[in-house]
């Protein structure tokens, strides 16, 4: 009897050795991603919906509140990609950095403008007081090239405040602090909740989205990369696919069960969803 059971559990540690020896093992990646991390939603929903599990990747999500801490980060290697980070790509390359980009799933300027009174073009903005997150900042850079393409000088016709909780909160156009700002697109239906005025622009080609790596890390760890870009693109395909599927990450995102704001971002990123990672491209 006692022979009976000893051998049971000498074939059961055997079985349970023999399946550990065959499961693959998980690499592992950290990846830098916005504070608010809509342009790395992928990531979110690839994590979720086991996408880098089932290609073996364990991946570390790092969220990092700007684009020069983030590309530091990089280059430094404690973090071996950077998703959803746009700002910084330039600056860094041209400063010598071996960074590059390997694609981008959206490819278009994320924002509109939020106001306290109602306007139907920027160039109403002449005069008034624009709130603006940190310079150098994505949306201080795409504030000055909207205002630049409506005719309007972002210096002597009109005043820039810089006020970070601006673009998510809407607390300093509450409080009278300042007239307009930029909001996440994502984020219309909760402003118009709070009394706001929204103005779209029109659609202006931008890569908002890129997956940033250095050259050495993918020279030497070109598999794991492959790895993670094929996770990420099979995660950029689910979303536009799949629509109850994303929805658990969605609302986490935006921290709303609310089925109008839930609803108004699925659409807009099924519509602006790009699987192929192909940059925007103009003629």
């Amino acid at each position: 009897m006692k022979f009976a059971i000893l051998s049971g559990w000498l074939i059961f540690f055997l079985i349970l050795g023999f399946t550990a020896r065959l499961a693959p093992a998980q690499e592992k990646m950290r990846v830098a991603i916005p504070l608010f991390p809509t342009a790395a939603f992928p990531v979110l929903v690839a994590n979720d919906r086991g996408f880098f599990q089932k290609e073996g990747l364990t991946v570390e999500r790092i969220r990092i509140n700007s684009a020069p801490t983030t590309y530091q980060a990089l280059i430094s290697g404690d973090v071996h990609m950077a998703a959803g980070a746009p700002i910084g790509l330039l600056p860094s390359h041209a400063q010598g950095a071996d960074v590059i980009a390997l694609g981008s799933w959206d490819n278009l300027v994320p924002y509109v403008w939020v106001t306290r009174d109602k306007i139907n073009d920027i160039r109403e903005l002449r005069g008034k007081k624009v709130g603006v997150n940190r310079a150098g900042s994505k949306p201080w850079l795409i504030i000055h090239v909207l205002l630049q393409d409506a005719g309007l000088d972002p210096v002597k016709d009109l005043t820039l405040l810089q006020m970070v909780a601006a673009r998510r909160s809407g607390s300093p156009l509450m409080r009278g602090g300042i007239d307009a700002t930029l909001a996440d697109a994502l984020l219309e239906p909760i402003m118009k909740k709070r009394g706001f005025f929204i103005l779209r622009g029109k659609a202006t080609p931008f890569m908002n989205a890129p997956l940033a790596v250095k050259k050495s890390y993918l020279a030497t760890q070109r598999s794991t990369v492959k790895k993670f870009v094929k996770a990420f693109a099979d995660a950029t395909r689910f979303i536009v696919d799949n629509k109850e599927g994303t929805m658990r990450p969605l609302t986490q995102l935006l921290s709303s069960n609310d089925p109008e704001i839930v609803e108004f971002a699925y659409q807009y990123l099924h519509a602006n969803s790009e699987a192929t990672l192909y940059p925007p491209y103009r003629r």
